[in-house]
Order: structure tokens, then sequence, then C-alpha cells
């Protein structure tokens, strides 16, 4: 018995989703900088740690019905949004593809 692809029949995860894509695997980092605190003469005298941008990474599988984003994109999950720096075509299989994309959170 033959499998024939017709693009009726998801694969992968379908309960979670980003902006209707199946995702596969979601990574989020919060990032942060260190800033050294000196006195007058140049001693350090303490230091603190400042917030960053939060970034991720995630795998998701494109039907023949979705657009692929593009870099600038705004993509959501749950109540947050994101924006899309990167996106590359890992594989493709009939009607489908499977992008990694590089995002960060949109803060205002």
């Amino acid at each position: 018995m033959a499998i024939t692809q017709d693009g009726s029949q998801a694969f992968g995860i379908s309960t979670a989703t980003f902006s209707g894509f199946i995702v596969e695997s979601f990574t989020e980092t919060s990032t942060s900088n260190r800033v050294d605190l000196d006195d007058g003469n140049g001693e350090p005298i303490g230091s603190t740690t400042v917030p960053g941008r939060v970034e991720g990474t995630l795998t998701v599988q494109v039907g023949s019905g979705n657009t692929v984003p593009t870099i600038g994109a705004e993509i959501t999950y749950g109540s947050n949004t994101y924006i899309t720096t990167e996106v590359a075509v890992n594989e493709t299989q009939a009607d489908y593809q499977r992008l990694n994309l590089s995002v960060y959170e949109k803060i205002n």
C-alpha cells in the first residue's frame, strides 16, 4: 500500500502553534549584560546586570496553504509577539516545509 500526500493531513505536533505553524521545538533565552561600576580612580566598586531582549529559536512545519515568514515578520505565540530575524528552509516534503527560525520578543 502506497502513502499518498494530499496536503490534508498535518504531521508533527499539532497542539503547539506559532501563527498557525506546527511547532516541533522552541527554545527561548533571556539575555543580559553585566555593567561594572568604577569610582573616580577607576577602581571597581560594584557591578549590576542590565536585562536584554528575549531571543528564541524554533523549528516549524509549514503547509502549502501557509506563507513562509520573512525577515522582520511578526509571529505570535500565546500572548507574546516575536520578530523574525532569520529564516532557513531545513527540509521539504511534498506539501510541507520544515523551517528553522530565529526570533526576538517584541517589547512594544
